[in-house]
């Protein structure tokens, strides 16, 4: 083998000085190749580098298990090329998790030699939660285990939460005793991760075990504790922080009968004083304000607030962090019906509603979108369903089509920027439109001049050709 691999390097010495490697090949090669048959001799050579001589790992090999199956189909063939143009494909406007979770919405799963999570995302789609687990080296849990306090630490974590989450949804009590009992034993970060699972379905039962976490050795934990107990309407310590922000706002009667209370932030002389009202809409809880008002929760929002955009969006913040559930519903209500209210500003409030209920406020949050459909996918996330009839009657289709007229005729400058925003727009509509809506959609572009082989179109081709199993 010694010699082998010292006529090798002799012949390469050979080639890259131009020269024939005849001479310097091993004796039993030269029976077998003619003396001009250079090519021949490229092709013993690099046969007997790759298979003779291969690299010895620089670690030992580790045997891992197979990839997980998951319950979903993998794209076809004819599609993985086009979703990995999607994946590279930087505008911005679109991410792979979006994408991804678009996917496992409609039944379908990525090759996983395209697509595979990687370890610190935590942002992955329930559904991949295996593949999580596998390509940070967990062992996967065992299957149809039931998640319970002596399985507990049978799952790998990512599927650990994720059989929490699941058992919160169906018997809540008995997925806090699990957290209370083991989340002390987790490191901080994971620890964290396990409490924020109590935010589903948050009841008075919660409050004991929440305050018990004010000692928590992680200030994020004591943090999110005080969170959660401030929706439950446990809050100490704020009156001071509540009156000094109560006296930047006003609480008035509003309507013929003058029955409904409106909250109004009241103009402050200096941007000091307004920078001090948003920090204080950061620290201070929603039963702290009602109280340091004189009112209620349900009081305080029975109409729109009005104020500048910035002080309405800290509002909405507060409301989404430490108001109930009820309180972030009668809220985004009332954004939805206010047509003065900014839109964008009410971001938060989205986090804490479920997907169903994300998904049915879509036409509505459309009819205000002229961003591109920026506002809508921020809102409702890629649910890939929403209607052409929803679509195209949204003000970002109208700026869309105007768009793709600027990109074809205007100065360069303009163009370059109407292409980028087209971009933009079609890569949105490609997550949030039915398939027939994307194929529709296309349609309409190709009648317009657009090229059904357009990259910008990936996104919309990929949906169109994702067809769910329940429809036909």
């Amino acid at each position: 083998m010694t010699d082998l691999a010292s006529s090798l390097a002799q012949m390469r010495g050979a080639w890259l000085t131009g020269g024939s490697a005849i001479e310097h090949c091993p004796d039993t090669w030269r029976s077998i190749v003619e003396c001009e048959d250079e090519p021949a001799l490229v092709a013993l050579a690099g046969h007997a580098a790759s298979v003779l001589f291969r690299p010895a790992p620089a670690t030992p090999l580790a045997v891992r298990p197979l990839l997980p199956r998951l319950g979903l189909r993998v794209i076809l063939e004819t599609e993985r090329a086009r979703f990995r143009r999607v994946l590279a494909h930087k505008t911005g406007a679109v991410t792979g998790h979006a994408v991804t979770s678009f996917m496992a919405a409609r039944g379908f799963a990525p090759h996983p030699a395209d697509w595979l999570p990687s370890p610190g995302n935590d942002e992955t789609a329930e559904v991949f939660t295996p593949w999580l687990d596998w390509v940070r080296g967990e062992p996967e849990a065992p299957p149809d285990l039931a998640m319970t306090l002596e399985t507990y630490d049978s799952f790998p974590f990512a599927s650990r939460c994720a059989a929490l989450a699941a058992r919160r949804r169906s018997d809540p009590d008995a997925a806090r005793a699990i957290i209370a009992a083991k989340a002390r034993t987790e490191p901080a970060e994971r620890r964290n991760k396990l409490v924020a699972i109590l935010e589903t379905k948050l009841s008075v039962d919660d409050g004991e075990f929440l305050a018990s976490l004010a000692t928590d050795r992680s200030e994020r934990v004591q943090e999110l504790a005080r969170t959660l107990l401030a929706r439950l309407g446990r809050v100490s310590g704020e009156d001071a922080l509540a009156t000094e922000l109560a006296a930047m706002m006003t609480l008035g009667k509003i309507g013929l009968l003058r029955r409904r209370s409106r909250v109004t932030m009241t103009p402050l002389k200096t941007s000091a004083q307004e920078a001090r009202r948003r920090e204080l809409l950061g620290r201070v809880s929603l039963k702290s304000l009602s109280d340091a008002l004189g009112a209620t929760d349900t009081q305080l929002l029975e109409a729109s607030p009005v104020g500048k955009a910035d002080v309405l969006g800290a509002f909405a913040r507060m409301i989404a962090k430490t108001g109930s559930d009820a309180a972030c519903e009668r809220l985004l209500e009332l954004v939805l019906e206010d047509k003065e209210f900014p839109l964008a500003e009410a971001l938060a409030l989205v986090r804490r509603r479920r997907t169903a209920q994300a998904r049915a406020v879509a036409p509505r949050i459309l009819q205000r979108d002229d961003r591109f459909f920026a506002t809508t996918l921020a809102f409702v996330g890629p649910v890939g369903e929403v209607t052409l009839a929803a679509l195209t009657a949204s003000p970002s289709f109208s700026a869309l089509l105007r768009a793709m007229e600027t990109a074809r005729g205007a100065e360069d400058a303009k163009r370059t920027e109407a292409t980028r925003l087209v971009e933009s727009g079609l890569d949105r509509l490609g997550v949030l439109a039915s398939p027939e809506a994307a194929s529709e959609i296309m349609a309409r572009l190709a009648a317009m001049g657009l090229s059904a082989a357009d990259p910008k179109l990936d996104m919309l081709q990929l949906n169109a050709a994702l067809i769910p199993e329940t429809r036909p």
